[in-house]
């Protein structure tokens, strides 16, 4: 890890402080990792996006710099001059803002330039390599969060019925072929159809719009893509998917086990139960069978 090396006002005690570098997008991902980080003796060096972090960051981390989508010079700039030698992307960039908050700097403008495809892994992994090629290796964002990934088995006082089941198993097989097509992570089903397949609009807006169509008892299923990297991009859900799923009717959130996080892991069961909804973990195949 890198480190400063920072003396007492006596200037006889030295210690070594790690430091940290985050790539944050929005959500209260980025926020979970930086305290995470923090608490767990870490000093971090934010570059947030203007439009799309939370302004509480500024708060947590040690130092932020706001950026806006695209200008990879800036955070390399950054990042330099903080020390940083190791950095974790963490949180989103919304994909319907780029076309209004994008304004890249040289060195992204000659990065998308060279990269042969759009769709979120191939750019991230893209990012990820000129990054490297500065001396900054991108982690794992699971690095500093492994208590709060999802494990296998029913999570809230609740279990999902013997169609919820069915619902589940279908929605996962679907959410892994639709991710296989880099196009979503999250598909709702009812009754054995498919209500809806999270595409550009995100995971809550697709929940939303299932709602709509198949009113309640919706199963929602979130997954990681096959091809996932676990260092940007990982399958997140929290109390604010909790409050989605209950205004679209929802009765399961079925979510990939050990690899999706669960954020303010406590509150979010708790507010699950309070209105219902089961939370489950689950791998390919698992699930009480029908009948």
């Amino acid at each position: 890890m890198s480190s400063d090396e920072r003396s007492s006002p006596c200037g006889l005690i030295r210690f070594a402080v790690k430091k940290l570098g985050l790539i944050a997008g929005n959500g209260k991902f980025p926020l979970i990792v930086a305290r995470e980080a923090k608490r767990q003796g870490y000093s971090v060096c934010a570059v947030a996006h203007r439009g799309e972090s939370d302004d509480t960051i500024e708060g947590i981390a040690d130092e932020t710099t706001w950026v806006y989508v695209g200008q990879l010079g800036k955070i390399i700039a950054a990042f330099h001059r903080a020390g940083v030698t190791e950095a974790i992307m963490a949180g989103g960039i919304q994909k319907v803002k780029l076309f209004g908050n994008f304004r890249p700097d040289l060195r992204g403008a000659s990065f998308l330039a060279k990269v042969k495809s759009r769709e979120d892994d191939a750019l991230l992994r893209g990012i990820a390599d000129e990054l490297a090629g500065e001396g900054i290796q991108i982690l794992e964002s699971t690095v500093c969060l492994s208590e709060i990934l999802a494990q296998e088995g029913v999570l809230t006082k609740r279990t999902p019925g013997a169609k919820e089941w069915v619902d589940i198993r279908l929605g996962f097989g679907v959410a892994k072929a639709v991710g296989r097509l880099g196009i979503g992570q999250t598909v709702v089903v009812k009754n054995r159809v498919v209500v809806a397949v999270e595409a550009v609009e995100g995971t809550d807006a697709a929940i939303e719009r299932a709602g709509r169509l198949a009113q309640a008892g919706c199963v929602v299923v979130k997954v990681s893509k096959p091809q996932q990297d676990l260092r940007f991009d990982v399958p997140a859900v929290g109390i604010d998917t909790i409050r989605i799923l209950r205004g679209a009717g929802a009765s399961v959130l079925a979510v990939e086990a050990g690899k999706t996080l669960l954020l303010e892991r406590e509150e979010m069961l708790r507010q699950a139960d309070g209105c219902g909804i089961s939370v489950v973990g689950v791998r390919e195949g698992t699930g009480p069978i029908d009948g």
